[in-house]
């Protein structure tokens, strides 16, 4: 249906309308109704226009915020978990080197999930075990790592997440700054610091022997006055084990070289010996 033309002022409405003002008894009121209803018109135009100048910026506004919220980090459309690419380390430790140059130490029993696209968006999860991080520097794509509704981001550093169950983890640096986020707080670690959460809240941070962070990736390691209950901690993250440990005492302080070259129950052995325990 055709839209009807929109009447256009003339200079003889002018006229009309200061005769109207100036000599209102003068006109007959055919006039007066014609020029009364004009100025409807033109009063209602204007309401119309105000209104769809109106919906106008409310629909811009509407555009404009859902552009932002789609921007927003957590409205970005992952992946489903099911096509990210799974690295597993079964009974024996695995060196797995990524895309983007950064290399993995996986200790036996590990899973590592990396991101399909990691090489525009380097996300990881660690879903089980501990691994030995050493991320290549690159400040335009900050390196992740999931684990536990809890995320460690860095640039470029070298650290170890252990995965201790479902809620808790462990985060041990051996160089460079470290961002720990989780629900509880904040934190920044950086080389020769520990932490460790419990229960999903963040335990205060400790200083530890920069060594510490990757002891179980070289031949042997030289450990100096380490607590019973770290090492132990240690041992049985590494092989997947719980250990008996009845009537010791986890704050004792030990040094000893554990010779990664041994099975576990030979370096037990020697653990045994200047402990006076049975840990098996």
């Amino acid at each position: 249906m055709p839209r009807k033309s929109r009447q256009q002022h003339t200079p003889k409405d002018d006229e009309q309308w200061q005769q109207a003002w100036e000599q209102p008894d003068a006109m007959d009121a055919s006039r007066k109704a014609a020029m009364l209803h004009t100025i409807h018109q033109r009063l209602d135009n204007t309401r119309r226009k105000k209104k769809q100048l109106f919906y106008i910026g409310l629909s811009a506004a509407a555009a404009i915020l859902v552009a932002v919220l789609i921007k927003l980090p957590w409205n970005q459309q992952e992946m489903p978990v099911e096509s990210w690419k799974e690295l597993v380390a079964n009974d024996s430790a695995r060196q797995i080197q990524l895309e983007d140059g950064s290399v993995l130490w996986m200790a036996p029993r590990s899973v590592v999930r990396v991101y399909p696209d990691f090489r525009n968006k380097r996300t990881t999860q660690l879903a089980k075990g501990m691994v030995f991080f050493s991320i290549a520097k690159d400040t335009r794509h900050p390196f992740s790592i999931a684990v536990n509704n809890q995320q460690v981001t860095v640039l470029g550093t070298q650290f170890t997440i252990s995965r201790l169950d479902s809620a808790d983890i462990q985060l041990t640096v051996k160089e460079g700054r470290v961002s720990l986020v989780n629900t509880n707080s904040s934190n920044i670690l950086t080389a020769g610091q520990r932490v460790q959460t419990r229960k999903g809240k963040t335990a205060p941070v400790e200083s530890v022997d920069p060594g510490l962070a990757d002891w179980w990736a070289r031949k042997e390691i030289r450990l100096y006055n380490i607590s019973l209950e770290t090492l132990i901690h240690y041992i049985e993250s590494y092989y997947g084990v719980t250990l008996s440990k009845e009537h010791t005492n986890p704050a004792m302080k030990i040094s000893l070289t554990w010779n990664m070259t041994l099975s576990m129950e030979e370096n037990l052995q020697v653990l045994n010996v200047l402990t006076g325990y049975n840990i098996h």
